[in-house]
C-alpha cells in the first residue's frame, strides 16, 4: 500500500467513526494535520564530517539546492585522502548521505550532558536512567552505577518517545558534563 492508498483507508476510517461516534470539528483538524505528515520526510542524523562534506559542496558546487551538483562535487573531490573515506563505501551511508541531501540532516552529538527538567525544585531535577529496569526517571546527578546520568541528544531522541515535546516545549536545559 503506497502513502496514497493509506490516506485514501484512513479518511474512510475517520469519517465512519466521526459518523459513528460524533467527532468534532476540532477533532477533523487534528487528523487532518497528522495525514499532513504522512509526506513530511524524516530528518536523518549524519556524523559532523559528513555535514562539513555537505556545506563544503554545497559552496564549491554553487547551488545549495542542487542534489546532483552537491553528489557530483562529493564524488570528485571526497578521495581516499580524506580520513573518512571509508565512510563512503558502505551502501548504508552512501543512502544515508542522498537522503541527508534531498531532505535534510541532523548533525550526531556525541557529547554527554546532564539533562535537567525544568519545573522541579533544587538538585532532584535531573533526568536518570535505570539500566536494569530501563526506565527514566528524575532525581540527582551523583547515583549509583547502575544509573546512567549524562545522555547524547541522539540517545534520548532513540530511547524517551517524549523528548521531541520536553524539547519543544523549552523544558529540557542541557549541562556541561565537567571532566571527571
Amino acid at each position: 500500500m503506497d502513502k496514497e492508498e493509506l490516506k485514501l483507508q484512513l479518511m474512510k476510517w475517520h469519517n465512519k467513526m466521526s459518523a459513528k461516534f460524533g467527532f468534532n470539528m476540532e477533532d477533523a483538524s487534528e487528523f487532518s494535520e497528522l495525514m499532513k505528515q504522512l509526506d513530511e520526510p524524516k530528518k536523518v542524523v549524519i556524523p559532523q564530517f559528513v555535514a562539513d562534506w555537505i556545506e563544503e559542496a554545497k559552496l564549491y558546487s554553487g547551488n545549495e539546492v542542487d542534489p546532483l551538483g552537491i553528489i557530483y562535487y562529493m564524488g570528485d573531490y571526497i578521495g581516499s585522502k580524506e580520513p573518512h573515506c571509508e565512510w563512503l563505501k558502505n551502501i548504508y551511508n552512501q543512502k544515508l548521505l542522498l537522503n541527508a541531501i534531498a531532505n535534510g540532516y541532523e548533525v550526531e552529538n556525541k557529547i554527554e550532558k546532564y539533562v535537567r527538567l525544568k519545573g522541579f525544585a533544587g538538585t532532584i531535577s535531573y533526568l536518570n536512567y535505570d539500566v536494569n529496569s530501563k526506565e527514566l526517571f528524575v532525581d540527582t546527578k551523583g547515583l549509583g552505577s547502575c544509573t546512567k546520568i549524562k545522555f547524547t541528544k541522539s540517545w534520548l531522541k532513540d530511547n524517551w518517545p517524549e523528548y521531541d515535546a520536553y524539547n519543544n516545549a523549552g523544558l529540557l536545559e542541557f549541562e556541561e558534563v565537567e571532566d571527571e
